[in-house]
């Protein structure tokens, strides 16, 4: 009875009405996904010159100013310029030789006789560096509904193995309840404390921008629609090797090893060069998949599943209509390779 009580300021919370938030979808920027995707004032279908010419990329906030991803629409149109007004600093950056001829050009086509489109409203001015943000209440009744949860699976794993806490965390296996609630807690954490949800497959996008850089430095691709850079994903995929090799050395499993199991041995053999081969081959995979489905299983399964979004389950359901026949071709016999 005690922990229905404790439920019930969590459920109220839950409950109570929230402001409507300006990040449409779980996308990195704002701009594309409320103008166009959502039909709030779209321009990309339209015959302007200056959109038609940089419709390629999600280039909204490179020429126009704000705050892409911000999570409020108030902070994301803080700072909104017109780069027509100031064209070397709108259009500079990637057209350095021939900015003003450019801005020249879209201005004289803007100056055309035609309907006048709505003047936007005036934009604030720009938000001060590190501006905080208002946890979300919804997210912080789930964060602390989660707590609650590992709190009372903890501690039933904790009476009924009659053993210390100390010696719980060393097993060398956990109970999927308290993993589940634990991980749980780690995304809405993610959510409320840092703005941002759970997501890997960005780190790797980011560090491969850099020789991508470096390779074609001219390239716009590289310069602002996947420009390279130690983002936070760089740093939470350094946090999972690190709290990975914690785990296993509380557990006595951590030691260097090329293989990764018997089971592999078995089906493949003891080469190196044929595991590091199809481990390179799967994380391109891997990578690949995640590009097009917008998401890994991170960002998009586990964080998108807590916000119910409805691509996170059809993201899950490929992942096993996808794993379980590969997993069958690959270990279904003794021969060597995948298929046989």
């Amino acid at each position: 009875m005690r922990h229905r009580v404790l439920l019930l300021p969590v459920i109220a919370a839950l409950a109570w009405p929230a402001a409507a938030r300006a990040q449409c979808t779980s996308n990195a920027s704002s701009c594309v996904s409320c103008h166009e995707t959502h039909g709030l004032h779209p321009v990309l279908q339209s015959a302007q010159p200056w959109h038609v010419d940089h419709g390629f990329g999600d280039l909204c906030a490179s020429c126009h100013g704000g705050d892409p991803a911000a999570p409020e629409k108030a902070q994301a149109h803080r700072g909104l310029r017109s780069p027509l007004v100031d064209p070397s600093g709108s259009c500079g950056g990637c057209h350095a030789s021939d900015a003003q001829a450019r801005a020249e050009r879209y201005l004289a086509a803007e100056l055309r006789p035609g309907p006048t489109p709505p003047a936007p409203p005036p934009a604030p001015p720009a938000p001060p560096a590190r501006a905080s943000q208002t946890p979300d209440r919804v997210l912080a009744a789930l964060a602390a509904l989660l707590s609650l949860a590992l709190y009372l699976v903890v501690r039933r794993e904790l009476t009924v193995a009659r053993r210390p806490l100390g010696a719980w965390l060393r097993e060398k296996t956990w109970s999927p309840y308290a993993a589940g609630a634990l991980l749980g807690l780690v995304v809405a954490y993610s959510e409320v404390f840092c703005g941002r949800p759970l997501a890997a497959s960005g780190a790797f996008d980011k560090l491969a921008a850099y020789p991508g850089r470096w390779l074609f430095p001219s390239s716009q691709y590289y310069r602002y629609v996947m420009s390279p850079g130690i983002t936070w994903q760089v740093w939470l995929v350094v946090g999972l090797l690190a709290g990975s090799l914690a785990s296993s050395r509380l557990s006595g499993e951590a030691r260097w090893r090329w293989l990764p199991d018997t089971q592999w041995q078995e089906r493949y053999g003891p080469s190196r060069a044929l595991r590091l081969g199809i481990a390179f081959v799967g994380a391109v995979l891997v990578q690949l998949g995640a590009g097009i489905a917008g998401g890994c299983t991170s960002g998009l399964a586990i964080s998108g599943g807590a916000a119910l979004s409805p691509g996170a389950f059809v993201f899950m359901a490929g992942m096993f209509a996808g794993g379980i026949p590969a997993a069958w071709l690959c270990y279904r016999g003794r021969a060597r390779g995948c298929s046989t």
